[in-house]
């Protein structure tokens, strides 16, 4: 039934996406909480760990969890917001079954934008307004691409 409702979605709307992941795996380095006297002690942290998920086209995803489950993380990693400098992605991400990345032509800027729970909006604004807003500052951001 799912799958009917995705084929049918993708007609009528053939610019919609299918995102999906598999495999995820974030780790980051962490300063070691072992050796107090030793500044470059580092160690690593796996926040996320061989995740696998999809949000198809023409619903509504939500990801829930416990403070600390790695949701913002997740969020981050799928977007291309993650932190490279301090981690290490592994893993697929895909629209519409073809890899991110890597020469694949696909970024998830080119089909989504992701703002971050504490994004700065003008309180005098509209909802109508701030996405207005929003949108016209991403359209003037790919246009210098």
């Amino acid at each position: 039934m799912l799958e009917d409702q995705v084929k049918k979605t993708m007609r009528t709307f053939p610019n919609a996406v299918k995102l999906s992941w598999k495999d995820l795996s974030y780790t980051i380095k962490v300063k070691s909480k072992k050796s107090r006297f030793c500044k470059k002690s580092m160690e690593h942290m796996t926040v996320l760990k061989n995740t696998q998920g999809y949000c198809m086209p023409g619903t509504t995803t939500y990801i829930l969890g416990a403070s600390g489950a790695g949701k913002t993380s997740l969020l981050n990693c799928l977007s291309d917001r993650h932190e490279s400098r301090i981690g290490m992605l592994k893993g697929d991400i895909m629209l519409n079954d073809k890899k991110l990345g890597s020469g694949a032509g696909y970024h998830f800027g080119s089909v989504g934008v992701y703002v971050m729970q504490d994004d700065i909006l003008y309180t005098h604004m509209t909802v109508k307004e701030a996405f207005t807003f929003s949108a016209r500052l991403k359209l003037v951001h790919l246009s210098k691409q």
